[in-house]
């Protein structure tokens, strides 16, 4: 997460702690003119109804993150073994994958070299608990690009991975890569 990211959370945090800290107000208020003897109701409503509202931003931001599950960016660093454990839920029940609808790809290669890429989604298999392969694809928007991007992903991948080019695949191509992780313990 950038620094944007951070200062929108803080942001976000410190209204919804205003929203409780004014509700709160309002509830005591409601208490002080119930014992004056004066109708608490206005008040207590006020202050329910404020308080639904950091309850109300918050589930929705826990479900919203549940059906956004899938983060933007797979990073992985297979110069170790990866537990598959540690990857974020998909959201599906395939024992021994996880497939995601991820944008990018971040990998630290085996021998150490990074690679990075656009892409239309991540396959993760695993083995035992650890991570064993790592499939990813990407679809041609123009032509030419699918030869570019095999190129590209063939020379990013080395001798840790293999890429292989669909040209035939819907209009301009399809490029499929798989990098095999460091072996597991």
């Amino acid at each position: 997460m950038g620094a944007g990211g951070a200062v929108v959370i803080i942001v976000l945090g410190a209204v919804l702690l205003g929203f409780v800290l004014l509700a709160v107000v309002l509830l005591v208020a409601s208490l002080v003119a119930r014992t004056a003897g004066k109708n608490p109701r206005p008040l207590l409503w006020t202050g329910l109804g404020v308080l639904a509202i950091p309850v109300v931003a918050i589930g929705g931001l826990v479900v919203f993150a549940q059906l956004d599950s899938d983060p933007d960016t797979i990073e992985l660093d297979l110069r170790e073994p990866v537990r598959f454990s540690s990857l974020p839920d998909d959201g599906e029940s395939f024992p021994g994958m996880r497939d995601y609808d991820s944008e990018r790809i971040s990998l630290v290669l085996p021998d150490g070299r990074s690679f990075e890429a656009e892409v239309d989604g991540v396959l993760i298999s695993s083995e035992n608990g650890y991570v064993t392969r790592i499939s990813f694809d990407r679809r041609a928007r123009e032509d030419g690009e699918a030869e570019a991007l095999y190129r590209d992903w063939r020379e990013g991948v080395g001798g840790a991975g293999v890429v292989e080019v669909e040209p035939d695949y819907s209009d301009h191509g399809r490029v499929r890569g798989e990098v095999l992780s460091a072996s597991a313990p």
